[in-house]
């Protein structure tokens, strides 16, 4: 697993009110990107991306695999994960937020189209402005919430339970 601290980079890195600053993040591996970092340019993977901490992204932000992330996470461009994507925090797209796996939220997730091919676990809120799930969605405890404003399309069952299944194997 790789590390990425805004550190030494081909494109270059300054410092902002303490905030690290970096063009692109490109990477052949699972990489974790540490915040608070803001990247003004894309960070594209061809593992899994790991978020920590407070990161702003200005363009899109790929994985080939997962995308998890554990703090607040802003991203101006497409977000989309050919994995699952783990959302432990807050994460808002101003874009397009695409998963090829599931979708697991504990927190908040803001976005414009969320197009998700496997299934939604909710335990916080989901806000967009167009939902399509080719899976169910399952939302978790009572102040949990799913809101699209504008389209609704959920292919599989629309569940809502007190808590999550605790099944031992």
């Amino acid at each position: 697993m790789s590390e990425h601290y805004a550190a030494a980079s081909a494109s270059g890195n300054r410092t902002k009110k303490g905030v690290k600053v970096t063009k692109n993040i490109y990477t052949d591996k699972e990489t974790d990107v540490q915040g608070p970092l803001e990247v003004t340019g894309s960070v594209q993977c061809n593992g899994s991306i790991n978020f920590q901490g407070n990161v702003s992204v200005r363009g899109a932000v790929e994985a080939y695999g997962n995308i998890t992330t554990k703090g607040q996470i802003v991203c101006e461009g497409l977000v989309k994960a050919h994995g699952n994507m783990m959302v432990n925090g807050y994460l808002a797209s101003s874009d397009k937020i695409s998963a090829a796996g599931k979708l697991r939220v504990e927190g908040v997730l803001e976005g414009n189209d969320l197009e998700i091919y496997g299934n939604v676990i909710v335990i916080g809120s989901l806000t967009c402005r167009r939902l399509l799930v080719y899976g169910s969605v399952t939302l978790i405890g009572p102040h949990s919430s799913c809101f699209a404003a504008e389209s609704t399309e959920v292919l599989g069952p629309y569940l809502t339970r007190d808590s999550e299944a605790d099944w031992d194997f």
